[in-house]
């Protein structure tokens, strides 16, 4: 029993929602239309046409080859052998974006640290590796698609690109690595 001086509270106050239904549903519609608008801008996932949807990499396209050269030469470079597999010549290769130079010259590499060898090796391509000319010109590469870190019993394939300014004998060749080290194509 309760006392007079005893009031009982009525429960709970329910509170007034602050946006009305309308309201909630323009939001809603609202955010699901800035949703789409984002999705058809976004970048596109691309095609994937097999089971793990892995993007397989793109055999490059050569426009206008000129020559090829099997070369299969190659020299030791601070421990470890680069090898020189083949050159390309053509105006244009798909993968490379840095336009410079006519033509260019792709030199297909391999690179292997010596046997006993136990730690990686750093190799900066672009600062080191020079094509020079018949007439004895030097020229910088412009693409260099080689693993900078070459690791102990291990192969690591890639190219490197070299522009020019009109059709040169691949035969006649030099790829220099240093002062001391370089692979005829001859």
């Amino acid at each position: 029993m309760s006392s007079p001086a005893e009031v009982q509270s009525p429960g709970p106050v329910k509170k007034r929602p602050r946006l009305s239904h309308r309201a909630k549903v323009i939001i809603a519609l609202v955010i699901i239309g800035v949703a789409v608008v984002f999705a058809f801008f976004a970048p596109s996932e691309g095609d994937s046409n097999n089971i793990t949807a892995d993007t397989i990499p793109a055999t490059p396209t050569v426009t206008n080859l000129l020559g090829s050269l099997n070369v299969n030469r190659g020299a030791d470079y601070n421990h470890v052998y680069i090898t020189v597999a083949s050159a390309l010549q053509a105006s244009k290769f798909s993968d490379d974006r840095k336009r410079s130079g006519v033509y260019t010259i792709r030199v297909h590499l391999t690179a292997q640290t010596e046997k006993g060898q136990l730690s990686p090796v750093g190799i900066d391509y672009a600062a080191i590796a020079r094509l020079q000319l018949a007439n004895g010109q030097l020229i910088a590469p412009k693409l260099v698609n080689m693993s900078p870190n070459v690791l102990p019993n291990q192969i690591f394939t890639g190219f490197i690109d070299f522009p020019v300014d009109s059709p040169v004998n691949l035969s006649s060749l030099i790829l220099d690595l240093s002062s001391s080290s370089s692979v005829s194509f001859s």
